[in-house]
């Protein structure tokens, strides 16, 4: 036969009119749950025992924790269930609310999403390195592919401008990086730790690749509204003084530090990546490397880079990064090596943080992110590109891409 319900009453008692459980096995964090009671006040009832059947009047047999917090802050008074039950009652209820709490278990891509939805962690318990560690439990580092491989571009994409796809902890949003709504919706509140971002170059690129791809967007004409559309776009969702890494052509990069400056961006450096292999061209000099501009969103407290609380390289770093270049290139004709990003991403964000990627192109910086541990919101402006980082992103970490319609979406599945 089932046991009935006990009754309960609901009222405030002054908490010195409150007892602590004798002989309580649980040993709490008082201080995380005063600070989460300072931060959001009482958002659960105490429940006490009445005690006419055990002689101890007003002892408490779910929430001694919370009493404790509460007499360290100070409170006159705590929100109550009274229930009255005899002694071997009561010592059952204190066991099975230790106890239950205990036997659970957590979705832990529900809780990165809880608390990823936070201004900040202020009394909910967790840390920043709680956070990280959350992060990098979801991030699975067995991977399925090589990180540079990349699919081909479909003939039929499945992406249309204004869809937004969870991709595991990542997102995309397709669209154009000088939309600032489309930008807004992408980080639905956040702010960006990190960018690296490789623009069409300006040069009118056309790849040497059977399908002699060219970059939407990328004809000179267009480059200095697009940069600067772009750049102001990124300067709102970043946080303040966050490092931004912008790849480029040799050829165009004062019309690119232009941009940046013109946004507010402190440009500090220009970083090169050295090739294993020459790029043949008209030049007298054939390239062997390209540059990548490095600097700082407007703002922020305290050093920025090396020296400062937010660099996480050693002492050592130069401005040369050597890395071959994929083997090959016919999904994006300026496609860059996923070590390269992830070499910078260490230096310059932290396990968990985001980094943000105007030009997703074929996903590079997502995969890189991935790598780290971190997480990537990027935009990429051809829904066929989009297409690629979906399927690039669940070929390598198998998680199936999710629309912001809610329907999750199989890119490896035949659609012949």
């Amino acid at each position: 036969m089932s046991r009935p319900v006990a009754s309960i009453r609901f009222d405030t008692l002054a908490v010195d009119r409150l007892h602590t459980f004798e002989g309580n096995p649980r040993r709490g964090n008082v201080d995380a749950i005063a600070q989460s009671l300072d931060a959001t006040g009482q958002y659960r009832p105490v429940v006490v025992n009445e005690g006419t059947l055990t002689g101890r009047a007003f002892e408490v047999l779910a929430g001694n924790h919370t009493l404790l917090a509460a007499r360290q802050l100070g409170w006159a008074e705590l929100a109550v269930g009274i229930i009255d039950v005899d002694e071997q009652t009561a010592r059952r209820i204190v066991a099975a609310d230790n106890r239950t709490a205990d036997l659970g278990d957590y979705d832990h891509t529900a809780l990165f999403e809880l608390l990823d939805g936070l201004d900040d962690l202020a009394g909910t318990g967790y840390s920043t390195e709680d956070f990280d560690k959350l992060v990098a439990e979801i991030i699975s580092r067995e991977t399925r592919t090589d990180p540079d491989d990349a699919p081909e571009l479909p003939d039929d994409p499945i992406s249309v401008t204004g869809d937004i796809w969870q991709l595991g902890p990542h997102r995309l949003a397709v669209g154009d990086a000088t939309d600032f709504a489309a930008l807004e919706a992408l980080m639905d509140g956040e702010q960006a730790d990190c960018v690296w971002t490789d623009p069409p170059y300006g040069v009118d690129y056309v790849g040497k690749t059977k399908d002699a791809l060219r970059i939407q967007g990328d004809a000179a004409g267009d480059l200095d509204d697009l940069l600067g559309g772009a750049f102001a776009s990124m300067v709102a969702v970043a946080r303040p003084g966050a490092p931004v890494y912008v790849a480029h052509a040799d050829s165009e990069r004062l019309r690119f530090e232009t941009a940046l400056r013109q946004a507010g961006v402190l440009v500090r450096q220009n970083l090169v990546w050295v090739k294993n292999t020459i790029v043949m061209g008209r030049s007298d000099y054939h390239y062997k490397h390209e540059p990548i501009l490095y600097g700082f969103v407007p703002g922020g407290e305290g050093r920025l880079g090396r020296g400062g609380d937010r660099w996480h390289g050693d002492n050592a770093q130069s401005t040369t990064f050597e890395f071959d270049k994929p083997l090959a290139n016919r999904d994006h004709p300026t496609m860059k090596p996923v070590a390269l990003i992830e070499a910078m991403l260490a230096n310059s964000l932290r396990p968990g943080g985001r980094v943000l990627d105007l030009f997703g192109g074929s996903g590079s910086t997502l995969i890189a992110a991935h790598q780290h541990g971190s997480v990537a919101r990027l935009v990429e402006l051809d829904p066929r590109y989009a297409d690629v980082i979906c399927r690039r992103s669940q070929e390598h970490t198998g998680v199936v891409p999710i629309r912001n319609d809610g329907e999750a979406v199989d890119f490896t599945a035949s659609r012949g």
